[in-house]
């Protein structure tokens, strides 16, 4: 506190200081005697016109003697002293006055004086203070920007933020009809489609069944980590009673979505419904039985491994298709510290991924295993492939779609097999 208040009286004097200064000077100089500069000016063209007085003659030199003597009356006569410090006055008590009291007025209304005191507000009540003026706000911002794209449609990103603001605002029908307005440029970012996606999903009472669920597979093959697309396209599954091609989307978001919050609740509810109607319970998940003691799929129930416990030798080999084992060159070891690894297997002459995993951090060298949960489509899964070509790419950003400096190298691979990929390349 005290702290803030000494920076705040420094700051409010500096101000003051470069305000008033130029106005003290201004009187400084309006307290000269222009008066008596004039006479003594005048006394010296007299002395002047003395040393002159033969060269110029006796009629001449008179009537130059009266002209002088015209302007030493008018010139020194008396003026009004000290006028710009008069009025310079008033306005320096004001800007010492006035000043620290606006500032202290303008944090009382924006500030937060309580905290002055020890006592900063909760998070609830900061929260409560501002949320009557936040709804207006950007309603009027929509409005204009609503405004702005009716006059110059020809603006997709403009489309896509109006989108976004009329979900924030709740209305998600008008959301879905601007992200409708987007253009051909929405087949290209994934974050776009998904929240066109969701807008429609909301539309229709929550359901993401038809449109939202093929916007939500178009997000995934540009971005297989989008955790909205995720969620929606995993939702629809489940909807549809596909719980094979649910859970592997499901699960993938689950390990995408903050823990604790209520996409984490949402997510682990519609899991564990999958699962229970696929005849999956935790200790089959935990400790798996013997060979046909569930009809389920190996595959999806050994995702949920215990760290405890860990998977028979069987269960993870019939789970990893193929094993691959990233590795960097020298050269660009330096600069793949904090970077997140993204393994991406594609059908070979295809740009669209089969599979991907996705490692935050990830320490090379790194064995990475692929299977059919790692598919991006239920219809399409790794396992149906019999060749595939395996790209390891380390991203700076985190971000799925490549970028500029991505460090990244490639293999192929038949289906079952395991690969040595080498970061060896850096993208322009």
């Amino acid at each position: 506190m005290t702290t803030f208040l000494l920076a705040a009286a420094l700051l409010t004097a500096v101000v003051l200081a470069i305000l008033v200064l130029p106005l003290l000077g201004q009187r400084s100089r309006a307290g000269v005697d222009r008066a008596t500069v004039n006479a003594r000016l005048l006394r010296e063209d007299m002395a002047a016109l003395e040393r002159e007085r033969e060269a110029l003659g006796e009629a001449r030199y008179e009537q130059a003697r009266q002209e002088l003597a015209r302007r030493v009356l008018a010139d020194t006569v008396p003026m009004p002293r000290g006028r710009g410090a008069s009025s310079a006055l008033p306005t320096i008590a004001g800007l010492l006055l006035g000043l620290p009291i606006c500032a202290g007025l303008l944090y009382e209304l924006m500030g937060t004086p309580a905290a002055l005191a020890g006592n900063p507000p909760s998070p609830a009540a900061a929260t409560q203070a501002a949320a009557p003026a936040a709804p207006s706000q950007v309603q009027k911002m929509v409005d204009s920007l609503a405004a702005k794209l009716a006059a110059h449609p020809d603006d997709p990103a403009g489309w896509a933020m109006l989108g976004r603001s009329y979900a924030v605002l709740g209305d998600f029908g008008k959301a879905a009809q601007a992200y409708g307005r987007v253009g051909p440029q929405l087949q290209h970012h994934a974050r776009w489609l998904a929240e066109y996606a969701d807008a429609l999903a909301m539309s229709a009472n929550g359901s993401p069944l038809g449109k939202p669920e093929r916007l939500a597979s178009q997000a995934l093959a540009i971005n297989p980590n989008n955790l909205l697309a995720l969620m929606l396209a995993g939702y629809a599954h489940a909807l549809r009673g596909d719980d094979r091609g649910a859970l592997p989307l499901l699960e993938h978001a689950s390990r995408e979505v903050v823990a604790g919050s209520e996409d984490a609740t949402f997510l682990d509810h519609v899991i564990s419904q999958v699962r229970r109607r696929m005849g999956l319970t935790a200790a089959e998940n935990a400790a798996p039985g013997p060979a046909g003691a569930s009809s389920a799929p190996p595959a999806p129930a050994a995702r949920k491994v215990s760290v405890a416990e860990p998977a028979s030798p069987v269960r993870q080999q019939a789970l990893a298709l193929m094993q691959v084992r990233v590795s960097i060159a020298p050269s660009l070891r330096a600069q793949a510290q904090g970077r997140t690894l993204f393994v991406i297997a594609r059908v070979p002459g295809e740009r669209m991924p089969l599979a991907a995993a996705r490692r935050a951090d990830a320490r090379l060298p790194l064995q990475v295993a692929l299977s059919d949960v790692d598919s991006m489509s239920p219809s399409q899964l790794l396992s149906s492939a019999p060749s595939v070509q395996i790209e390891a790419r380390l991203s700076a950003t985190g971000d799925a779609m490549p970028a500029s400096g991505d460090l990244y190298g490639t293999a192929s691979v038949a289906r079952g097999g395991s690969v040595a990929v080498l970061i060896d390349h850096r993208r322009p």
